[in-house]
């Protein structure tokens, strides 16, 4: 079996769950998006200020996500500045001195079909592509995927793209091409230590491979498997008979029984003269094809570093191995946010920077700040509603059993209500704020926003550590205490809680 051509990986792309394979944990880091944090070092808090404006006014999430699951299916792609400046055009340094940066237009995904596919090999090019090259000829090569390549030994960006072909060309000779410097692009690939056989050359570091090379030959078997599963099918919807001709049947005879029986169908009626036995072979219930697709899911799964029942969801009821299952491909997610997108995602603002803000000048400038990611799993409105009532109702029964003192209640409260934007005087009716009285709600950094101050209905007792009384043995009888929980009241509470958090 020999390597798939790039045009067999996206014919698999389109046509299979491979997509799904490839798409699905760039989506699923960003699912819940993220936010920008600045570290206790960090110097440029002005400068940092509209960092996540800059992620929005230039769109860079979406067309990142789509640039990275493009270098996913293909080994590498490109996401091109289109740049407001002052440079006689794309094959300049926008990092240049001499180039002044106004503003990034727009950002451009650029993949294999964007790249000049004629160039290639160590001849120098001529006419207006050799003039926007700046460097000398001997000193570069114009590999077939569009790149130009420093290859001098002695160079610091050895083996490194300079820049890119870019345009519409063939064969024949007839192109509209550009040469665009390397520092307009931001360059993502995917199986960097991929390497070729002996005899060819790779830059497996910058052009990559697709992430499906490795489970391709078997996407292909599940492909003609489910093909081979139709036909079957298809001939189960027939019966299979059989015909025994009388002894005394001449040559004739058997020539129309061909003739009649080559094209019965679930309508048609077999009449047979006297004389024909036929038998009618039952063939359903012989496939059986599970066991054989559970193998390959396997593999596919075993390589691609996916699970079932993500990929496949899991019947309600179905808890068996699910969860671990699911846990193992979110770590896998956020093992990319953490080595990958981290990355990328302060790259964009150190090169944005220094292009346009010109106190960053200095190719050693770092844009101090740490990327906050959401959470990969988030529970539901309903979920959040129930897990809330669900620890309202545990602390209470804390209290009440002198488990938990009610400063200890707030702090657990404090951090589940973090997020919610809850106006403390208007929010709640009477009865609610009865119940988070119990609890001191009011001292949760909302001082005098509830009625009532901040003790316990203004019970000054000392606390020994346990919720109970210095030598008290027994129950509390505060009825605001002891009182017993009113479910409906908790359940309005936590959905007007779960309301305010998003």
């Amino acid at each position: 079996m020999s390597d798939p051509h790039i045009n067999d990986v996206r014919w698999l792309y389109r046509t299979s769950f491979a997509k799904t394979l490839v798409d699905k944990p760039i989506k699923d880091s960003f699912k819940n998006g993220f936010e920008v944090k600045r570290t206790a070092s960090d110097n440029t808090s002005k400068r940092l200020n509209d960092v996540e404006e800059i992620y929005e006014d230039t769109e860079f999430v979406p067309k990142y996500k789509q640039a990275q699951m493009k270098a996913r299916r293909d080994g590498f792609s490109l996401l091109f500045m289109v740049l407001e400046d002052d440079s006689d055009g794309v094959y300049e340094d926008p990092l240049d001195e001499d180039v002044s940066v106004k503003n990034i237009k727009k950002l451009q995904c650029l993949t294999l079909d964007d790249m000049s596919k004629y160039h290639g090999g160590t001849s120098p090019p001529t006419g207006e592509l050799a003039s926007q090259i700046p460097y000398d000829s001997d000193d570069y090569e114009i590999r077939e995927t569009g790149m130009v390549v420093d290859m001098d030994p002695t160079s610091g960006t050895y083996k490194e793209p300079l820049g890119y072909i870019v345009g519409q060309d063939n064969a024949r000779g007839a192109e509209d091409v550009n040469f665009i410097h390397a520092n307009r692009c931001f360059h993502y690939t995917w199986n960097t230590e991929v390497d070729s056989d002996l005899d060819q050359d790779t830059l497996g570091n910058f052009e990559g491979d697709s992430v499906l090379v490795t489970v391709y030959h078997i996407l292909k078997g599940i492909k003609k498997g489910n093909w081979s599963i139709m036909q079957t099918l298809f001939r189960y919807a027939a019966k299979l008979y059989h015909v025994a001709l009388p002894e005394d049947a001449d040559e004739e005879d058997r020539e129309n029984a061909e003739e009649q029986l080559q094209n019965l169908n679930a309508k048609g009626e077999l009449l047979t003269p006297h004389g024909y036995e036929i038998d009618d072979f039952q063939t359903d219930g012989q496939l059986q094809p599970r066991e054989y697709f559970d193998v390959l899911f396997d593999q596919v799964c075993a390589s691609m570093e996916m699970t079932k029942s993500v990929l496949f969801g899991t019947q309600s009821g179905v808890v068996s191995g699910s969860e671990t299952d699911i846990k193992n491909y979110f770590n896998q997610v956020q093992r990319i946010r953490q080595s990958i997108m981290d990355e990328d995602l302060k790259e964009f603002i150190q090169r944005y920077y220094r292009m346009i803000d010109g106190r960053t000048d200095s190719y050693g400038y770092k844009a101090e700040f740490e990327i906050d990611w959401g959470p990969l799993f988030k529970l539901s409105d309903l979920d959040q509603a129930e897990t809330l009532s669900r620890t309202m109702q545990t602390l209470k029964a804390a209290i009440d059993g002198f488990i938990m003192t009610p400063m200890e209640a707030r702090s657990i409260l404090k951090e589940e209500w973090a997020e919610a934007d809850i106006d403390w005087n208007d929010e709640f009716s009477t009865e609610e704020e009865d119940f988070l009285k119990t609890l001191n709600i009011a001292q949760m950094g909302t001082e005098g926003a509830l009625p009532g101050g901040s003790e316990i209905n203004g019970s000054t007792q000392q606390q020994n550590g346990g919720g109970m009384e210095q030598g008290q043995t027994t129950a509390s009888e505060d009825p605001s205490t002891d009182s017993e929980m009113n479910d409906d009241i908790l359940d309005a509470i936590a959905e007007r809680v779960v309301a305010k958090m998003d």
